[in-house]
């Protein structure tokens, strides 16, 4: 799953069909390594708040009104401190794949999200 996503800034056709065939019929654990490879814009091997919060905020911006969130994550600000607070075990400030991946399985929105049924 590594190199999935190059960090030229741009998506190649061949990284859309692999995204596209991953978050269409993958399982759970591929839907997630693509997802932490999507977070993890520089390639470090972990996800910063700085980097959660680019994405985060792009999703907002895409759904805009069309969800009701709850007060507690109604800002990308407030999702990104509400998922590390739920992920970070080793409370240092970024999430390595395996946390991200296991926080991610615990959260029914993610869960829900990952496994839509885009085909009805």
């Amino acid at each position: 799953m590594q190199g999935v996503l190059e960090k030229d800034g741009y998506i190649s056709f061949g990284e859309f069909i692999t995204a596209l065939s991953i978050t269409s019929r993958g399982t759970l654990d591929e839907k997630l390594d693509w997802a932490f490879s999507l977070y993890d814009v520089d390639k470090d091997g972990y996800i910063t708040k700085d980097e959660m919060a680019d994405i985060v905020e792009a999703i907002y911006s895409m759904i805009g009104n069309m969800l009701e969130l709850p007060t507690d994550e109604d800002t990308p600000q407030k999702r990104v401190e509400k998922i590390f607070t739920n992920m970070d075990i080793n409370l240092d400030g970024k999430l390595t794949r395996e946390e991200f991946k296991e926080g991610s399985k615990a959260d029914p929105w993610i869960v829900q999200a990952l496994t839509m049924d885009m085909s009805t």
